[in-house]
């Protein structure tokens, strides 16, 4: 062989060689375009879709992509921001528009932008706290300073909701695996760089695109705090670029600048800032559009960023205004069996809920996971129920000391596990809590009550508490509490209290002047046991000591001081299942309390008390009902003690009554409130609703057993109008009782 002759055999190895290569180069490229979305086998131009943020607005991108799907329009990726993230996110999941649409139209959005669950889902304590303290906000203190949560909601309720859809995703921690290839666009609030979420728990990717400063706190993931990608990319064409898009079809929904004439108030200016910081990296990524891209711009009208119960509203004008580009749009459509193709790969495959085999606690709270694990009643074996699941979720919220409970489904070989996550409050574990109450009657007599209380939660690994309560005003009064439970399902539970308190017991001539006020001053200690059973109902026994004094504040100074002693043993029964203790719309709320005073425990007297309380709510259309019968009763006709009678009297109480105008040893009050809501105030989700009513009413109060008898029952009705508010609800109301008794009546907050 000549010199410089290549041998056969090495020339044929070469070559095997180069196919070889060129065979993994070809594989590798098909493999790369595979991730470009489950209609990009063909030589067809690459299409991204980019879905802008904008809140309520980004609900017109349901509307846009029924268009494109009726078109046969096929989308190979997704990049969203913010709601853009929301609806991108779950499409690219494998839901179809009509899916969409029915779930954002049907949404109550009202219960997603809340944390906690109905009342009837709170522990039976906080549910007593609920209906005490009407302000729910739990200010934290902690190493000698007030805290507070990073955003006014943790987004519990919201979580649960995506998570409920987005079920069908557990498992998948990367978004090239998601039916359609999708990015979300979050900004990191120490940088304010945008950040890209690839991989990861999509639901929490959503939420992290859409946490709005301030009103959402933010999400950490891999060490970093995200916030809604507006005020970083709130327009994501470079993003679909990066992904493969060769074509990117722009649906752009921001809030447009206000004008000068618009910006009257603080609130207003400082909106816009927000805006101008949206607006100019909107404007820079269209900047970037090629020929024959699409830009679509929804009209909102009036459709604002916070207008979610415009839903219907916003679907149209997505739908109104991609109708209208149709032309544009029209070259992008490919044949029916290319897009039952796309429909096939792109559309979530039903199957059925997992059986669940282990249910575990992955702890993230300092209270013990035998204890949270008490609250969840998950039976292995059976199939996850997504409604029971949501239960026991908001069961062990409802413990309130957690800043969000999460959880996760988890397979391993053949196994799957829920697991639990709960997580502590950042902001606790120590909290102040405010109570604001003001009346007025238009006659010159109004009262108001502050109160202000700190409790200290989690003293030992079975959750006891310890709190303490002032409040000036009126009946001011000071109260400690030290409240253990025994087990792990805080269902036992030891309780001892101390108080000290001052209240006035007031006489009226027929002009509806005081003649005479009482000052009752006592000091109050207690010992008591109960137990709880589920989160409905309470059971409690004990001992109470009562030592106090009553003065003539007006009226006739001669009248000498009375002190006295009360010792006894009481019981009590309580139940409640009401939604909320505002303005209920279903459950019921009652209770049973006995009192014996006895000399053998220091008592000036032997007698005994009774209280009876009940109340039902039962909405039937938009009209809500609610019968209710308050009941106190001295069993003893002998003794005449002021300090032992009731009152009666006020809004709701006797209407047309000022209030506890009327007071005698046995009282009885029957009434029936009927209400419906007319409209609402406030911003969009966070509207605050507006109820018009009316009651009728029928009770008195006696000294004497055998002077109780129909005929001397008082009629009485009132008309009002409310509104629940974050200080609790607020009325204006006039009331008409017999006996020339008529009152206007302003209530803010509750009743102390």
């Amino acid at each position: 062989m000549k010199p410089g002759t290549i041998h056969p055999s090495v020339m044929t190895m070469k070559i095997r060689i180069l196919l070889f290569f060129l065979i993994i180069a070809a594989f590798l490229f098909t493999a790369s375009n595979l991730q470009a979305g489950p209609a990009a086998l063909d030589e067809r131009p690459r299409i991204g879709l980019v879905l802008s943020g904008g809140g309520a607005r980004g609900l017109a991108h349901v509307g846009v992509i029924q268009v494109l799907e009726e078109m046969k329009i096929p989308i190979s990726c997704i990049a969203g921001t913010s709601m853009g993230a929301i609806v991108g996110g779950i499409y690219a999941s494998g839901m179809s528009p009509a899916e969409l649409e029915k779930f954002i139209t049907s949404m109550q959005w009202n219960e997603a932008f809340k944390d906690k669950p109905d009342a009837s889902e709170m522990t039976f304590r906080r549910k007593r706290d609920a209906a005490d303290f009407l302000i729910d906000l739990d200010l934290g203190f902690k190493d000698g300073e007030f805290t507070m949560p990073r955003g006014v909601l943790q987004g519990q309720n919201l979580n649960l909701i995506l998570k409920s859809m987005l079920i069908h995703t557990e498992g998948i921690d990367d978004f090239n695996r998601l039916n359609i290839p999708f990015r979300a666009v979050a900004a990191d609030i120490e940088t304010g760089d945008a950040v890209i979420l690839e991989k990861g728990e999509l639901v929490k990717a959503l939420r992290a695109s859409m946490s709005i400063p301030a009103l959402f706190a933010p999400v950490e993931m891999d060490g970093r705090l995200l916030v809604d990608g507006g005020i970083a990319n709130n327009l994501p064409i470079d993003i679909a670029r990066r992904m493969g898009a060769d074509v990117v079809i722009v649906v752009d929904i921001s809030t447009e600048l206000s004008r000068r004439d618009q910006l009257a108030t603080s609130v207003a200016i400082t909106s816009q800032l927000t805006s101008i910081m949206v607006q100019r990296n909107t404007q820079a990524q269209i900047r970037t559009m090629r020929e024959g891209d699409i830009l679509i711009r929804p009209e909102m009208g009036a459709i604002g960023s916070s207008d979610f119960f415009k839903a219907a509203d916003a679907v149209a004008a997505g739908r109104k205004k991609a109708g209208e580009m149709k032309p544009e749009l029209a070259h992008l459509a490919v044949k029916e069996e290319e897009f039952l193709a796309y429909l096939q790969a792109q559309r979530k495959k039903e199957q059925p809920l997992p059986v669940i085999d282990v249910v575990e606690v992955d702890n993230k709270s300092s209270l013990p996971d035998a204890l949270i694990a008490a609250h969840v009643d998950i039976k292995p074996g059976e199939p996850l129920s997504m409604p029971d699941l949501k239960k026991n979720i908001d069961r062990v919220y409802g413990i309130d000391t957690f800043e969000r409970v999460d959880f996760h489904v988890r397979k391993k070989d053949k196994s799957t596990a829920i697991v639990i996550e709960p997580f502590d409050k950042a902001w606790g574990p120590n909290y102040f809590r405010f109570g604001l109450g003001l009346e007025d009657n238009f006659k010159g007599s109004g009262s108001y009550a502050l109160t202000a209380q700190f409790t200290k939660t989690a003293l030992n690994r079975l959750a006891g508490e310890w709190r303490s309560e002032v409040r000036i005003g009126e009946n001011p009064r000071i109260y400690a509490e030290l409240y253990q439970p025994l087990d792990d399902s805080l269902s036992y539970f030891a309780v001892a209290n101390a108080a000290y308190l001052m209240r006035n017991i007031n006489t009226y001539n027929d002009k509806g002047e005081i003649l005479t006020q009482y000052r009752v001053q006592s000091a109050q200690f207690g010992l008591g046991a109960g137990r709880q059973f589920g989160n409905w109902g309470e059971v409690r026994v004990g001992l109470h000591r009562e030592h106090g004094n009553v003065k003539i504040a007006i009226g006739d100074p001669s009248v000498p001081e009375n002190i006295y002693n009360r010792g006894s043993v009481q019981a009590s029964v309580a139940y409640s299942r009401l939604d909320n203790y505002i303005f209920p719309l279903r459950g019921t709320d009652a209770s049973l309390l006995w009192s014996y005073n006895l000399k053998a425990l220091g008592s000036d007297i032997d007698e005994q008390a009774l209280g009876l309380s009940w109340m039902t709510a039962f909405t039937w259309g938009k009209y809500t009902f609610i019968p209710a019968l308050d009941i106190k009763t001295m069993l003893d006709d002998d003794n005449m003690d002021v300090q032992d009678t009731f009152p009666l009297g006020g809004f709701l109480n006797l209407s047309g009554f000022s209030t506890n105008e009327i007071y005698g040893r046995h009282t009885g009050l029957a009434r029936l409130v009927a209400y419906r809501e007319i409209g609402s105030a406030g911003m969009g989700a966070l509207k605050m609703p507006l109820y018009i009513g009316l009651s009728a009413e029928a009770g008195n109060v006696w000294n004497k057993r055998s002077d109780i008898n129909f005929e001397s029952l008082i009629l009485a009705g009132s008309i009002f109008l409310g509104i629940k508010t974050y200080l609790g609800p607020v009325y204006l109301a006039y009331g008409q009782a017999q006996r020339d008794h008529s009152s206007i009546y302003l209530n803010v907050g509750q009743r102390f």
